[in-house]
């Protein structure tokens, strides 16, 4: 399916099921995500903006990757963990789904449909749908750490803490993620 039919059938099929999430065409599960995207390209280009930094990617070359699936299977549970251990906090039960979208136009579209804002964010986490809406063209390890933060803030706490403690938070791994 190309790029252009797939985003039109996830608006489309958002509109009337109010998820965005399961409409779209290809998955790659790890151990704390389902990654959802319209084609293998979108996934080639999320891996290559994911650049780990020399520590990382030290850590990535000790796994075996045979295939791009595998080598963003290993970064996403390296970068989960390694923002975990920046938060000092590791949650039970962590598990998210990201949804990744071609540019931040596509994911400011989701976010004035699902809360009728307009906003200006290349990504957002969802807490009420455990869902990280994320611009491929925007994409960076400091962003994604950024969002992975709010899905371990979210995780951990029973009561969700204020959302400028949760921001703080997000903050935190997003700028020492590469130390």
């Amino acid at each position: 399916m190309t790029s252009k039919v797939c985003i039109a059938l996830v608006i489309v099929f958002s509109l009337h099921v109010g998820t965005i999430s399961s409409a779209l065409c290809e998955e790659l599960k790890t151990r704390y995500a389902t990654v959802r995207y319209d084609d293998i390209n979108l996934l080639q280009k999320f891996n290559d903006e994911i650049y780990l930094g020399r520590q990382l990617s030290q850590q990535l070359r000790q796994q075996k990757a045979f295939t791009i699936q595998d080598e963003l299977h290993n970064k996403l549970n390296l970068i989960v963990e390694k923002v975990e251990t920046v938060l000092d906090m590791f949650p039970t039960q962590l598990y998210v789904t990201i949804v990744l979208l071609p540019s931040s136009k596509e994911v400011q579209e989701v976010y004035l449909q699902k809360y009728g804002k307009r906003v200006n964010h290349v990504a957002y986490y969802s807490l009420s749908e455990k869902t990280i809406y994320l611009s491929v063209d925007d994409v960076n390890l400091k962003v994604l750490a950024h969002e992975i933060g709010h899905i371990v803030v979210d995780h951990y706490f029973q009561v969700h803490p204020p959302y400028k403690i949760h921001e703080l938070l997000a903050q935190f791994a997003e700028e020492h993620i590469t130390n």
